[in-house]
This record gives C-alpha cells, structure tokens and sequence, in this order.
C-alpha cells in the first residue's frame, strides 16, 4: 500500500465541498512536514503541524493559488497564472501574506505603497524546484492523438544532461513542487489516479482527496 512506500510518505488532505463534486487538488504548498506545512487545495489553505495527522483550515481562498512563497518569516500567497518568456508557469501577483504560518492572513494592499507595488510583480516559478545541482521539473502529457486532454504526469529529475523520470506511488495530474530545509521533495498532486496499465483515469472521479507526497530522503 502507498503508506508503506519506501520512497515517499502519503499526506491526504480533508474533504472539502468542491471535492465531493469533482475530486480535489493540491495546488501549492510550502513549509516543513516536521514543523508546519501549508498546502493550498481548490479552495481553501490548510496547515498541518503534526505530519499531516490533522489538518486545520488557515484561510478559505475560495479558489486555487498558484504559488505559496515563504520570504524570512512571511508567507505570500500568489493566485494568479501565467507563463514566462519560455512558456513555463508561473505564480504571480501576491495578494495576502501571514507572519504566522497561516493562522492569520493580511491583503498586501495594507503595506506601505513600495512594498505592495513590489509584491504585485512577484513571480515565482510553478513546478520547477532546484538544489545542489539538481532539478526537478513536472512534465504535463496528454492523449495519445487528444492534444487537448491531459493525462498522468510526469516528475522528472535532471542532473546536468542526464535526465530521469522520478517513481511516485501512483499516477496522478501534478500540480507543483517543494523542497523543504532539508531538500526533502514535496509533490503536490490531484486526487484523481490514473491506471499505469492503460493511462486511464481510475473511477470513481469524485470525491477524491487532494494529495501530497514527501520524499524520505533528501533529493529522491
């Protein structure tokens, strides 16, 4: 079973409401699993300071954030998406921020005028992390002749030119990556499985929690 993987720890995250419907996802996250970890689902941020046993929720965003970026001791939240100048995602413009890991959240339009100014035009990478030489990269795939339907992703691993493709427990839509203190890597993933057998979706579709793995080891 997936809680016994060798390589990867299994965070469920709680029902909400929008997963009864169509099945939930992680969308970003940040922090340590053996401190506080925020993780953003389709609507709401929950934090969990007892390695994922129980979850609370720290704010209802009512809707997805594309980015969490940890700055000294300040959390920012970044809802919007777009792409770079290569075509990769990106988070960007940071609405709120907390200094205490989530327990309470402030609109950035409360700061002096430079500050909020300078928030707005933060971006931060979405589904790329690197260290010490290493870079992991989520690779978005699609239908075999369905260039329009997404299917499992991929986590890909590069170190100079060798490139591999990183085993998670089961096959998922990815969503975003993290790498703690300890370069221990976060996968933020959507509820929804997919069969390895045949690339299918697994039923049923609903219901289905969002999900985060952390890698045992540092830099898996």
């Amino acid at each position: 079973p997936e809680a016994d993987d060798p390589d990867w720890i299994k965070l469920e995250l709680p029902d909400n409401v929008w997963s009864e419907d169509v099945g939930d996802n992680a969308h970003a996250l940040v922090g340590d699993l053996d401190r506080t970890l925020l993780v953003a689902t389709t609507t709401h941020v929950y934090a969990t300071s007892d390695r994922g046993r129980t979850w609370q929720v720290s704010h209802d965003f009512q809707g997805p954030l594309s980015g969490l970026l940890l700055r000294n001791d300040t959390v920012f939240a970044l809802p919007s998406a777009s792409r770079n100048a290569q075509g990769e995602p990106v988070a960007r413009r940071a609405s709120k921020f907390t200094t205490d890991f989530g327990k309470t959240w402030l609109y950035t339009s409360i700061l002096p005028w430079q500050q909020y100014e300078a928030y707005q035009d933060l971006t931060i990478p979405v589904g790329r992390v690197s260290a010490a030489g290493v870079a992991y990269r989520i690779k978005e795939n699609t239908a075999p002749g369905s260039p329009a339907v997404l299917v499992a992703s991929d986590l890909l691993r590069s170190t100079g030119p060798q490139q591999t493709v990183v085993r998670l427990p089961a096959r998922h839509y990815l969503q975003n990556l993290h790498l703690d203190a300890q370069n221990r890597l976060y996968v933020a993933v959507s509820g929804l499985r997919f069969s390895p057998a045949t690339g299918e979706a697994i039923a049923p579709h609903r219901g289905r929690r969002a999900v985060v793995y952390v890698s045992r080891r540092p830099l898996p």
